[in-house]
């Protein structure tokens, strides 16, 4: 499949189905010539009927910037998530943190000193130091609490638990502070870079097993995790009704992954370019459903992602493409047609550092600014 394709990673079921209705109506019993528009009328006004609709105007894009109400340059956006991000201005030491929604909602954050990441949750907001993770609470009355723990170095935050990664340990915590369970990642997840050192040559070095956690993403609502790794291995991560947590590796050569429908999207190199595997997400695991052509070695893809209507891939030059998945009804994949063009069109003139997505659209970073826009 071209690059060229890509926009409509449809299979040819939805086409089939329309095929197959089509067929349906016209073996229904026949009504009198004369009570009959001639085919063409009759789908000539179907066609102004979709046009007038209301529903089916063309989208616009609504581009808004936050405002954070600070002088200073902005330096990291942590904690993508439905819930709001958390934006940290200016250099270490000197630095403001805050915490934002989607709706314009914006609040400063106490903040420890040495922050190298945050997880974003209900009522605090987990920082990663290099003494392990600092609570800090909406309450302003509540003291932060620091849980102890070795090297974090990413975190995620989903359904009252934060998922901290650290080079060989997966900590469950509460947003209370507490571990609420430790896992070893080195008896499930492929650790490279374990070389020990010759204890006879004074100039070789120790190199611990480590295994370094990028992105983890729930799959739906089916109780798995996605999980990828900076080697560019992917695992789905599943933790059962007896609290028992399990690794099982799915891809390699994996940039990113992002959920649409009950799909999962893992944009990955090819030999010759970048592509997009499509996966169905089931009840305890994923089968792959296709493979898809990207582009080629010219332009490289970082990012994947999705939005109300589609998903969106992020260039290392900063261009933004979105892409039309699989959509059964004809109506919502036009409407979603509608929406991603508006979404094109928004991105067509600007050059993005990052992008986000949540419920109602996407945000994005660029020149120092993060705004978000809504179709």
């Amino acid at each position: 499949m071209k690059a060229k394709d890509i926009a409509l990673l449809c299979t040819a079921a939805a086409g089939a189905g329309a095929a197959a209705g089509i067929a349906a109506a016209n073996t229904s019993k026949a009504k009198p010539a004369k009570e009959t528009p001639a085919p063409k009328a009759k789908a000539a006004s179907k066609k102004a009927e979709r046009r007038s609709a209301p529903d089916l105007q063309p989208a616009t894009a609504d581009i808004k910037s936050l405002a954070f109400g600070t002088d200073k340059p902005l330096s990291a956006v942590y904690s993508h998530s439905d819930r709001g991000i958390v934006a940290v201005f200016g250099s270490e030491g000197r630095h403001t943190v805050c915490r934002a929604d989607f709706e314009g909602n914006i609040s400063e954050v106490r903040c420890p000193v040495g922050i190298s990441g945050a997880a974003l949750g209900e009522d605090c907001v987990m920082f990663i130091t290099e003494r392990g993770g600092v609570f800090v609470y909406n309450d302003t009355d509540r003291e932060p609490v620091l849980c102890a723990l070795t090297a974090p170095e990413y975190a995620a935050y989903f359904e009252g638990r934060f998922y901290v990664f650290s080079d060989s340990l997966l900590y469950i915590c509460t947003p209370d502070g507490e571990i609420e369970k430790t896992v070893s990642l080195g008896a499930m997840i492929e650790i490279t870079g374990s070389d020990i050192c010759d204890a006879e040559d004074s100039d070789s070095s120790f190199t611990a097993a480590r295994v370094s956690v990028k992105k983890l993403l729930p799959l739906g609502k089916s109780g798995l995790f996605a999980v990828i790794t900076a080697e560019g291995n992917s695992y789905i991560m599943q933790r059962d009704e007896d609290d028992f947590v399990s690794f099982e590796k799915t891809y390699e050569n994996i940039i990113d992954v992002c959920v649409f429908g009950s799909f999962a999207y893992y944009l990955c190199r090819l030999a010759e370019g970048y592509g997009i595997i499509k996966t169905e997400i089931k009840r305890k695991n994923c089968e792959t459903a296709g493979k898809y052509q990207l582009c080629g070695e010219d332009r490289k893809p970082v990012k994947i992602f999705s939005v109300s209507c589609g998903i969106g891939v992020l260039y290392e030059d900063g261009g933004v493409k979105f892409l039309l998945p699989e959509i059964s009804s004809e109506r919502a994949r036009e409407k979603a047609r509608r929406g991603l063009s508006a979404l094109n069109g928004a991105f067509g003139d600007i050059s993005v550092r990052d992008v986000f997505s949540f419920a109602d659209g996407c945000g994005y970073i660029s020149d120092g600014n993060v705004n978000t826009i809504t179709v």
